[in-house]
């Protein structure tokens, strides 16, 4: 995913697909350019699979739940009690900073591992404010 970032010309003629939904929604972790979800997510998936030497039953299972929890971090939903986001750092907020503008180019690390963002210095820290009408919003911190 952050690859992209780092060469403009597929960013802006494959994955800016994806960033065109600025404010996050769950279906939309799914939209991508045809050839991201080919060759990221397909062959991406298929290379995996084949060189962990994982069973059919657990890549079917370790898939799937990558599949929700991608899902769950653009749904821009902060529930109560959601086992994404007691287990792991980049949550819904956490990506909905990766959607923000100001937050672009930071944030990447999606579905599982924050740690990435740390040692590439790709890490934009928020936090969230409770809105009067309802609801929470991610805001970047000022330094």
């Amino acid at each position: 995913h952050s690859s992209q970032y780092g060469i403009d010309f597929l960013y802006r003629h494959i994955h800016s697909q994806h960033h065109r939904l600025v404010v996050p929604y769950a279906i939309g972790a799914l939209y991508n350019h045809t050839l991201e979800g080919l060759l990221l997510d397909t062959l991406g998936g298929a290379l995996s699979f084949l060189v962990s030497g994982m069973t059919t039953r657990t890549a079917v299972i370790f898939f799937c739940f990558a599949v929700i929890k991608t899902v769950d971090d653009h749904s821009g939903l902060w529930l109560p009690g959601n086992i994404f986001h007691l287990f792991f750092q980049n949550n819904t907020a956490y990506h909905d900073v990766h959607h923000q503008l100001q937050g672009l180019k930071y944030n990447y690390s999606q579905p599982f591992f924050s740690i990435w963002d740390r040692l590439l210095g790709t890490h934009m820290p928020y936090h969230l404010v409770k809105l009067p009408e309802g609801g929470f919003e991610a805001r970047l911190k000022k330094d």
